[in-house]
C-alpha cells in the first residue's frame, strides 16, 4: 500500500482475500466495501490502464481507502493507496507510463496497412 507520505507498505492481508470466493469482480470489490470511482487511461482503445475503487464510508472499516487495479488486455494487479494524496501520487506515477503505452500502441496502429487505423487503411476510406 502507498501511504500518505509515500512510502509503499506491506498490508498485513489484502483487504480482498475475504471475498475471493465470489466468482463476480464487481461483486467482490463490492462485498470488500469499495465501489468504482475513475479509470485513468482508456480500457477500450489503450494497452494499460488504472481502475480506481474508492472505499466506501462504513463505519468500522479499516482497509485502504483507494483499490487501483493496474490492468492491461491480459493481467491485472491490485495496489492499495492509504488516502487520497497518496491515489494522486500513485496515478502521477503511473501516468507516464499509461500515456506512453497508449502513444506506442497508436504508433503502430497508425503503421498498420491492414486495418483503418493505419495510414494506408485512412486513405482507403477516404477514396471509398
Amino acid at each position: 500500500m502507498l501511504t500518505t507520505d509515500g512510502a509503499w507498505v506491506e498490508l498485513e492481508t489484502d483487504p480482498l482475500e475475504p471475498f475471493e470466493e465470489i466468482d463476480d469482480w464487481n461483486k467482490t470489490i463490492e462485498a470488500a466495501g469499495y465501489y468504482k470511482w475513475g479509470v485513468f487511461g482508456r480500457p477500450d482503445e489503450s494497452p494499460l490502464w488504472l481502475e480506481v475503487h474508492r472505499r466506501k464510508t462504513t463505519p468500522g472499516l479499516t482497509v485502504p481507502l483507494f483499490l487501483v487495479v493496474v490492468t492491461n488486455h491480459g493481467y491485472c494487479e491490485n495496489v492499495y493507496a492509504e488516502s487520497l494524496p497518496a491515489m494522486m501520487d500513485l496515478q502521477s506515477r503511473w501516468a507516464p507510463v499509461i500515456q506512453a503505452a497508449a502513444v506506442t500502441d497508436l504508433l503502430g496502429k497508425l503503421d498498420d496497412s491492414q486495418t483503418t487505423y493505419g495510414f494506408a487503411g485512412m486513405v482507403r476510406n477516404a477514396l471509398s
